[in-house]
């Protein structure tokens, strides 16, 4: 029983109590009527407080034990909390001197042989990652003795690939006082890399079968951008530069899409090889056809000649066996006759 329904019991017995005394006293056999009633409304009211209370028992009892439980999972919660809190510290101590190392690492490669032989390694690791062994090679050298980083085999062709690029002047821009500055070191900037890029011209070489653009591989995506941006429109066009001279700008995440796009290139320049072979085969097709046309037309000129001889010989023969049928029907001369001999058969010879 719910505790509504000890509340309503409670209110009745109180009104029948407030009853009692307020009316006036009745017959005994009355009395007793009410005093009975009120027995049982007793009972019942404490039937009802005893369900009451056993009802509270158990929803305590329940309450207690989910509490009991909540607070085990809490305490497993906070342990793993706790564990992890720990985790995450020493995972800043190991960021802490991962970031030490990063800063000696920088001053290492401060040095432009070291920052160059980084730049290279970046390279060959992307091209290792991405080509097979047999489809580029590094440190190419050309036929006049001269150098380049690394080349890429698309069939008979070539892609050259530079890395050796300078960034002093680039980190010079960040350590910049005030916006001249920035703007002078940032023209300094361009300038070096304009140069740079002369410098990568001249591996485009077609008779070292190399493609007509090289790649100039910048190892930052801060730079490549920096580079491939314009701040103003007075700013000279660092890419208008480089297409000028058959270069093209590269960063780690835009190389191999170059590298698909040269693929793409020289599968394209096979083919129009491949259909200016097949022109010329078709054109030796062509001229050995035209003389067979000629043959064929000689031929029939000599069968036509042949059929005309034939005409004509045949035409002798007829006029020949004319003149050989009227000499046989000619008469012989008188006493020019030549008299016939008989025959005789075997049995009548003596």
């Amino acid at each position: 029983m719910d505790i509504g329904l000890a509340i309503v019991v409670v209110s009745i017995v109180v009104a029948v109590a407030v009853l009692l005394t307020r009316r006036p006293r009745t017959s005994d056999a009355g009395l007793e009527l009410l005093r009975g009633s009120f027995e049982d409304l007793r009972a019942a009211n404490a039937t009802a407080m005893s369900e009451l209370r056993a009802e509270l028992q158990r929803t305590l009892g329940s309450t207690e034990q989910h509490l009991v439980t909540q607070s085990t999972t809490t305490q497993k919660a906070l342990v793993d909390l706790n564990r992890q809190l720990g985790r995450l510290g020493e995972q800043s101590q190991h960021i802490g001197e991962l970031a030490k190392d990063i800063g000696s690492l920088q001053d290492l490669l401060r040095a432009p042989k070291a920052r160059g032989g980084f730049g290279e390694l970046m390279l060959e690791r992307i091209l290792q990652d991405c080509l097979p062994a047999n489809a580029y090679e590094t440190q190419y050298t050309y036929r006049d003795g001269s150098r380049v980083d690394a080349i890429v085999r698309y069939g008979s062709r070539i892609v050259p690939i530079d890395s050796k690029f300078q960034n002093e002047s680039y980190t010079a821009i960040a350590a910049a006082n005030d916006d001249a500055e920035r703007r002078a070191r940032r023209r300094a900037f361009l300038q070096q890399a304009r140069r740079h890029v002369d410098a990568v011209a001249r591996y485009v070489s077609p008779q070292d079968s190399t493609i007509d653009y090289a790649l100039l591989y910048v190892p930052s995506e801060a730079i490549y951008y920096d580079l491939t941006t314009r701040e103003s429109d007075d700013e000279p066009d660092f890419v208008a530069y480089c297409r000028e001279r058959h270069v093209i700008p590269a960063s780690p995440n835009t190389l191999l899409a170059y590298l698909q796009v040269v693929a793409l290139a020289v599968r394209g320049l096979a083919m129009q090889e491949r259909t200016r072979e097949l022109q010329q085969g078709i054109g030796q097709v062509r001229r050995e056809f035209e003389r067979f046309v000629a043959l064929h037309d000689q031929l029939g000129h000599h069968l036509d000649n042949a059929m005309k001889k034939f005409d004509e010989t045949e035409r002798a023969l007829a006029r020949a066996s004319g003149a050989i049928e009227g000499l046989a029907q000619v008469p012989i001369a008188a006493g020019g006759e030549q008299e016939l001999l008989p025959l005789r058969s075997g049995e009548d010879q003596p």
